[in-house]
């Protein structure tokens, strides 16, 4: 329950929030639609360079980096599935294809009026278009961009169209987008700046008010960032407090934070189309000798890492710096991988979870010089405790630089 204390304080924490969106003016532009232009451009030359005929991007609400990065646009979220398609053939304008309600948006806010304007209705004209575009330029090769998540309507029309063998998996759009401009560097680390709102409130909160919920907490966790600039949810915000910590991700629960526990919170906010993804462990109160063990070796391994993981490394090389590191703290055992293949970190940008790079044990991709991704570890000890550890970094020559300067050792009496 939200006591008197919490209640009294919080409207002039939510001020001091409004204050910070304000006056701050760095790293929160918008890019110019000229600039989508050129990696449009980009995008046809490699598509031309790896011998595709034709090009097909998707993208959705939730996964629309590979979309926005080209045209600058995003469907909106709701219930009624919102998807878009980009068809691309090198020397030619795109086409997007969205849904009708979509379409005059899309008209008045995207970068398609730089690049031909055709935009066309996804369900009644794809499948029509398609055999057109089959019938009068016989393509040979043709790559998908988000095949892993692309809504199974619209794939066999692409078969009946141009059958099995002509449609190539493909990461043509993932891998451009993957390097950042300094430009969007800047954007993310205002994210981040926005996202800090998260954890001080978490930790004011549990100090006036032991008893509140993960829910009741999370609450006002969104409401800090929304209030310091956030634009928009970059993903469900998790709290999760003594046993409930135990698994890798839980949603907030009606369950009071008590001292004695640990608190890990992972939460993020878009700020101007561009998410944060952090994550942070708090030992609340007369926590066991052993709880803060854990939280340190994870925070100490996260720090060395920045150091020593840099651009050139694959994965799996990044992957054994990690490994090792957790071996010398003696916990390497409780290390969890949030995916298969997948120890140390998720590319991010746009969305908060990207496709490259990544870190992991069987992950071969190369790390290059001004990629981006969240770099998240997590340690469970069954019938202790969890901890996470996460951030969004920028790949350099010379290490890991991280956007966030929030305190990694996290302590709340």
């Amino acid at each position: 329950m939200i006591n008197e204390k919490v209640k009294q304080w919080f409207p002039t924490h939510i001020e001091r929030q409004l204050r910070f969106h304000e006056h701050e003016t760095s790293g929160g532009e918008l890019l110019p639609h000229q600039l989508y232009k050129e990696r449009m451009d980009r995008a046809l030359a490699e598509i031309d360079k790896q011998g595709y005929d034709a090009y097909i991007v998707y993208g959705d609400c939730y996964r629309m980096s590979n979309i926005r990065w080209l045209v600058d646009y995003r469907t909106i979220d709701g219930v009624y599935p919102q998807p878009e398609l980009l068809y691309l053939v090198p020397g030619r304008d795109p086409v997007f294809f969205l849904p009708m309600s979509e379409i005059p948006s899309a008209h008045k806010a995207s970068a398609m009026n730089l690049m031909g304007g055709d935009i066309r209705e996804i369900r009644a004209d794809w499948e029509p278009f398609l055999k057109e575009r089959a019938q009068k330029d016989k393509p040979k090769k043709i790559g998908i961009s988000g095949y892993r998540y692309m809504d199974l309507e619209f794939y066999p029309p692409m078969l009946r169209a141009f059958g099995e063998d002509t449609l190539k998996q493909a990461m043509i759009i993932e891998q451009l987008k993957s390097v950042k401009t300094e430009a969007e560097v800047n954007l993310m680390r205002r994210a981040a700046r926005v996202s800090d709102a998260a954890i001080e409130t978490l930790m004011e909160v549990l100090r006036l008010n032991e008893g509140i919920t993960e829910r009741e907490a999370n609450s006002l966790c969104y409401a800090a960032m929304f209030a310091k600039g956030g634009t928009s949810i970059a993903y469900d915000t998790m709290i999760q407090a003594g046993d409930n910590t135990d698994v890798l991700f839980r949603h907030p629960t009606d369950r009071p934070i008590r001292r004695g526990e640990l608190v890990m919170m992972d939460y993020g906010i878009r700020v101007n189309g561009y998410s944060s993804d952090n994550a942070r462990t708090i030992v609340y109160g007369n926590c066991s000798k052993e709880q803060r063990t854990l939280m340190e070796a994870c925070s100490r391994v996260y720090e060395a890492g920045l150091g020593e993981i840099k651009a050139g490394m694959t994965g799996i090389e990044a992957d054994a710096v990690l490994r090792r590191l957790f071996k010398a703290e003696g916990v390497e055992q409780y290390l969890v991988a949030p995916s298969e293949g997948r120890t140390g970190a998720h590319a991010t940008g746009m969305d908060p979870e990207e496709d490259i790079p990544e870190i992991g044990n069987m992950i071969e991709n190369v790390l290059e010089e001004n990629q981006t991704f969240a770099y998240e570890l997590s340690l469970i000890v069954p019938g202790l405790g969890g901890v996470r550890t996460e951030d969004q970094v920028v790949v350099r020559k010379g290490g890991l630089e991280p956007f966030h300067t929030f305190n990694r050792f996290l302590y709340v009496e």
